[in-house]
């Protein structure tokens, strides 16, 4: 590496530390809203199991058991991601949010420098190509997206996969392959599908364009067509947990939850690439806008804009040509639902599309080419070198002034203290509390909530306190029914609190304790199955007097046709749940009628991936687990293996015969080993290819006369 570049690089990371030096180098700021309460609690689990010598494959403590490791957003396999959490989990418990922030951080970093990379790639020079790279790495999506760290880890490696389609169109080695393809993993790893799509989906784009404007070959789109596949084998590890989950869980339905037309940035958002708070997104208190204010900016700085259109009206070559393609491509992306062109394609798509498609995600693809542009634009400029510094100086001085320590990317923990290890909104006597009442058995009971803060479902990994509840897209379809008979809505939704506290599922659920806000308390305390137990700031806690165990015996089985059929039957109180079970599959045999007075359920072991326990009863009976069904979890009685059923609605069920048996039960779900064979069959493949870095690719060519 000479001088020059390094000195690039130092310069670059320099901007990263200015821009973001408060959630970086004070311990009372850190990145807002989802960081907190979505990516901090899941990856705090993934410390957690770290520490005990665990992956984390299966989360005991939301929605009843959930498959934490299909769940992307948690980001477990992405290499920084899990470095981090391996620092956490062993030397630092309680800086896990500030190893991820320098986690996410170095991956900007990165694609700072690669955007770098790639402007010097296409013709800009060195002060150039250093003001698009300080416009890519804090400029619109990096500096309003910091909520949702999965969208920036996706973006961040995408100026190296648009670097490396440039060097595929030069000559195809299995060195350029090989950049593409892990650059393009680690996209998909990142955690954020939706900004995923917008980086595949731009780089095979300008494998096109490039074909299109004869600046390439067609070999180039099909070598970036490899590329992906390539990439994808490889992420497979998270790719195809992820793909089932989606099958399995509520996020097949999304399209129904999306806009008809799927969504998109609105029209006044491309006021902010002059005017950034005209509104008044820099003090919410004030915001007077349409829709998310974080997506209401698109600031690039004003002299990067210039450059912009200076590219475009005194450059005009051919490469600019290319990236003012793809600006407009990005635009027409991200804008979505507000083009009529988008109004009249995007319900022709398929569901299966449709659902990986957030227009507003993608505005990373606009972001990026604006910054080729003013690179482009301002190389164009025939001026001294040192004058172009200047002009990337004050680039990088506007977006820093303009975007740092907004609402978007920094939030003070002084202001709002959220959550921690210890305390529950700044309250650790409400956590502890809560704690002391749920840990009085094993396993610990689960908690629910009614009129409560929606941080006890979400953020349970964290509390550590098992909820019944959860808020994730990728929510299990069965427990989704189950809520369904607490709280009126849609089979697409995924986080449906108590409105119903009457109902049995929720002694299905081993929901022990209700936590009630305020308003609820006088709706709970007339019911007879409640018990005020405790008190706390905003917070009633009520014992839930029917409960069942976590784990029992049940001597009726009734067969249902799915689980909404289930829900139906117990909507309309037509089953004792206490006393029968629903089955959806055909009925276990011999089950035998009994009062249940000589049934004996003891816990020997309780894991996330593993549980043991004594069971007796005098006739053959059906064990019921108030644990989520999911494939990958086998049963045991006494070391024979036994067919799980998916009893009512969510949960299992096992046949216990006569006398004194121990059952055994283990999460190994198939779909990750298959996926850990197939990624490290391309890592070894790539690393293979990667001996040969600067070798060229020779496809074989066949004539005639070879084919007989």
């Amino acid at each position: 590496m000479n001088k020059r570049v390094l000195a690039v690089c130092v310069g670059l990371l320099a901007d990263l530390l200015l821009f973001f030096r408060r959630p970086l180098f004070d311990q009372t700021y850190m990145f807002p809203w989802d960081f907190r309460y979505v990516q901090v609690p899941l990856i705090s689990f993934l410390a957690d199991q770290l520490r005990l010598g665990r992956l984390a494959i299966w989360d005991p403590f939301t929605y009843c058991g959930d498959p934490i490791f299909a769940n992307i957003q948690a980001s477990l396999f992405h290499p920084f991601v899990f470095a981090a959490a391996f620092i956490s989990g062993h030397f630092a418990p309680d800086l896990l949010p500030l190893l991820l922030e320098w986690a996410v951080v170095a991956q900007i970093w990165i694609g700072g420098i690669s955007a770098w990379f790639l402007f010097r790639k296409i013709g800009a020079g060195i002060p150039s190509a250093f003001a698009g790279a300080l416009i890519f790495q804090t400029g619109s999506f990096v500096a309003s997206r910091m909520e949702h760290i999965g969208t920036v880890m996706a973006v961040a490696w995408m100026p190296l996969a648009w670097l490396f389609v440039f060097r595929l169109r030069d000559t195809v080695t299995y060195g350029s392959l090989c950049g593409l393809a892990v650059s393009l993993a680690l996209s998909l790893l990142g955690g954020f599908p939706q900004a995923t799509l917008a980086v595949y989906v731009s780089t095979v784009v300008l494998a096109i364009v490039l074909w299109s404007f004869r600046m390439s070959q067609l070999r180039t789109v099909l070598w970036t067509l490899v590329g992906c596949a390539i990439s994808i084998a490889l992420a497979s590890v998270q790719f195809l947990p992820t793909v089932q989950v989606t099958e399995n869980g509520v996020g097949k339905y999304r399209a129904g939850w999306l806009s008809a037309f799927g969504g998109g940035l609105h029209w006044e958002s491309l006021v902010s690439l002059i005017i950034p708070n005209h509104f008044n997104i820099f003090d919410l208190a004030k915001f007077t806008g349409p829709g998310d204010p974080t997506f209401l900016y698109l600031y690039s700085s004003i002299a990067g804009l210039v450059l912009v259109f200076v590219a475009v009206i005194v450059s005009r070559t051919r490469t600019v040509f290319v990236f003012a393609s793809l600006g407009l491509f990005g635009a027409f992306f991200m804008l979505g639902e507000s083009t009529a062109l988008w109004r009249w394609m995007y319900p022709s798509l398929p569901v299966q599309v449709r659902i990986g498609i957030h227009p507003e995600y993608t505005y990373s693809i606009f972001t990026l080419s604006v910054a080729a542009l003013a690179a482009l634009g301002l190389d164009a400029l025939r001026i001294r070198n040192a004058i172009k510094w200047m002009i990337a100086l004050i680039i990088g001085l506007d977006l820093l002034l303009v975007g740092s320590n907004r609402p978007m990317n920094t939030a003070s923990i002084l202001d709002e203290p959220g959550l921690t290890r210890f305390s529950f909104d700044g309250d650790g006597g409400l956590l502890r509390g809560v704690r002391e009442l749920v840990n009085r058995q094993i396993p610990p009971a689960r908690i629910d909530t009614l009129d409560a803060s929606i941080n006890w479902s979400e953020c349970a990994p964290l509390t550590r306190v098992p909820t019944a509840d959860g808020c994730s897209p990728l929510a299990l379809e069965n427990i989704i029914q189950a809520r369904l008979l607490l709280h009126e809505g849609h089979k697409w939704g995924w986080y449906y609190p108590v409105a119903n506290a009457e109902s049995p599922i929720l002694d299905v659920m081993n929901v022990k304790y209700l936590l009630v806000g305020p308003k609820g308390r006088g709706k709970v305390e007339s019911l007879p199955k409640y018990r005020h137990v405790a008190s706390f700031q905003n917070h009633e806690v009520f014992e839930n007097l029917t409960v069942l165990p976590r784990f029992f015996l049940v001597h009726g089985v009734r067969q249902v046709i799915s689980p909404e059929e289930a829900r139906q039957l117990i909507e309309r109180q037509e089953v004792d749940l206490h006393k029968a079970a629903l089955v959806t599959d055909t009925p276990p045999p011999g089950i035998e009628t009994n009062d249940g007075a000589f049934d004996r359920v003891e816990v020997l072991k309780y894991e996330p991936t593993a549980l043991k326990l004594s069971v007796t009863t005098p006739v053959n009976s059906l064990l019921v687990l108030s644990e989520q069904f999911y494939p990958g979890w086998d049963a045991w009685v006494d070391g024979e293996r036994e067919k799980i059923y998916l009893t009512d609605i969510a949960f299992r069920g096992v046949v216990i015969p006569p006398g004194s048996h121990t059952l055994r039960m283990e999460f190994r779900p198939g779909i990750l080993t298959c996926g850990s064979i197939v990624s490290g069959g391309s890592l070894l493949l790539v690393c293979y290819m990667a001996c040969f870095w600067k070798r060229p690719i020779r496809v074989p060519s066949f004539r005639k006369a070879d084919l007989g």
